[in-house]
């Protein structure tokens, strides 16, 4: 099993350990949902969105249930992602290549991450901070 670095708890960073597992695992579900949302059939025509809920009828409806799962997944993906462009801006793509798929700051280098080892941590720190406060 693959040994996280935790943030001390002197770090502006800190997150306890459970958590900040807990929240390493959700990312590392990322590239599941994009995945998933390729697959799953979009019935965003057949039903009335609105805000928060999902407009259908009393009754057992396939349809909704689809749409409720693509939802559901959608706004895991879409947390991810805002929480990642908000915290590392023009970095982000790089930061979800990181935290999404693994990748370490030196496999992030050969694919051509426009900054440096120091900062990458710190902002991928913040990130995980940031995102434990939204999960």
């Amino acid at each position: 099993m693959t040994q996280y670095r935790v943030p001390k708890k002197t770090s502006k960073y800190y997150v306890p350990e459970q958590v900040y597992l807990t929240v390493v695992h959700f990312c590392r579900q990322y590239p599941l949902w994009k995945a998933e949302l390729e697959i799953i059939p979009n019935t965003q025509k057949a039903i009335d969105y609105s805000h928060d809920t999902v407009q259908t009828s009393n009754q057992s409806d396939q349809t909704a249930e689809i749409a409720m799962d693509r939802k559901m997944i959608s706004d895991k993906k879409d947390l991810v992602e805002s929480t990642a462009r908000e915290v590392a801006g023009v970095l982000a793509e790089w930061l979800l290549l990181g935290v999404g798929h693994g990748l370490t700051y030196y496999q992030l280098v050969d694919k051509g991450i426009p900054c440096g080892k120091d900062m990458y941590y710190d902002i991928r720190r913040k990130f995980y901070f940031v995102l434990s406060k939204r999960i």
